[in-house]
């Protein structure tokens, strides 16, 4: 596995945002990723798992020490029935339809996320009224700390809206296990025939995005309605801007910066604070050179 220096970080998020990468590796195995994560350890060198690009903020800055894209990392499996196992690099639609093809059920929440099974796990990722928790058995990490491969079962991981106890600055996600349920062929095209067309209807698809910006403050309380009320559609900075379509997305018009993003998530959580007297907070991670103030606006 070649590492590459020098390698513009846009090209592989959603948002269309980033600069450079100290170093560049994209691992195909399991195998090379923990001979990666490993040789990293010894040399004490700063590392960041990069899956699909999606629900992240990198810096336009760029990101010091190795970026380590898995997207090539794309197994998916049907080893005994009802059961999917999957690579971290495996993208959540391709696993849709893999699953699918199975006559297996469960998945069909996930066509729309543009997502990695790593970047998932850690994330929780969710839709449609489901969540990757809900069909995970067990998750295999790489845990850094201990230099050491660990297979974690669902209730040792710790599950909740949009987040779980993985640490991705201590936890590599290598693969993990799904349990699903039979159901006909027919039934789940309908199902995801409905999430896709719902989420052409409601997503600005048509324009650089990282997916949902905020976490719903609460399970009755929808960020995007609260922005909505709260005129954030109208808000713009620079080449960064809030999606017409909806109001918790926001887009890149073309060549905006991670600063401009910043500045405006900023003014977005202002404009439901003094409104509603809540403060939302962001879905997405960041990596990269942020300023102290700029963190700030991604503290929950």
């Amino acid at each position: 596995m070649e590492a590459q220096s020098n390698i513009p970080l846009w090209r592989y998020t959603t948002l269309k945002i980033g600069g450079e990468a100290g170093s560049f590796c994209q691992p195909e195995s399991i195998d090379e990723l923990v001979q990666l994560m490993e040789k990293l350890k010894k040399q004490d060198q700063p590392w960041f798992v990069l899956g699909g690009g999606s629900n992240l903020l990198v810096s336009s800055a760029g990101v010091k020490g190795t970026v380590i894209r898995t997207a090539q990392m794309k197994r998916m499996e049907n080893p005994e029935p009802n059961i999917i196992e999957a690579d971290a690099g495996a993208r959540l639609p391709h696993l849709a339809r893999f699953a699918a093809a199975k006559g297996l059920s469960g998945f069909e929440f996930s066509v729309g996320i543009p997502g990695t099974v790593g970047g998932g796990v850690i994330m929780n990722a969710g839709a449609h009224g489901s969540c990757m928790s809900n069909l995970i058995e067990t998750v295999t990490i790489f845990d850094t700390e201990k230099a050491e491969i660990v297979t974690l079962r669902n209730e040792e991981i710790g599950f909740v809206y949009r987040r779980c106890n993985l640490d991705p600055s201590k936890h590599v996600v290598l693969s993990a296990r799904f349990r699903l349920t039979d159901e006909r062929p027919d039934v789940i095209e309908a199902n995801i025939k409905h999430n896709e067309e719902y989420r052409w209807k409601t997503q600005p698809l048509g324009w650089p995005n990282a997916g949902s910006t905020f976490k719903n403050p609460e399970p009755t309380r929808s960020a995007g309605s609260l922005l909505d009320q709260a005129g954030a559609k109208q808000l713009k900075e620079g080449n960064a801007a809030v999606s017409a379509v909806h109001a918790n997305f926001v887009i890149n018009m073309g060549g905006a910066t991670s600063d401009e993003v910043t500045n405006l998530l900023k003014h977005m959580q202002e404009s439901v604070y003094q409104k509603f007297d809540v403060r939302l907070h962001p879905e997405w991670k960041i990596v990269g050179d942020f300023t102290k103030t700029e963190r700030e606006v991604f503290e929950s």
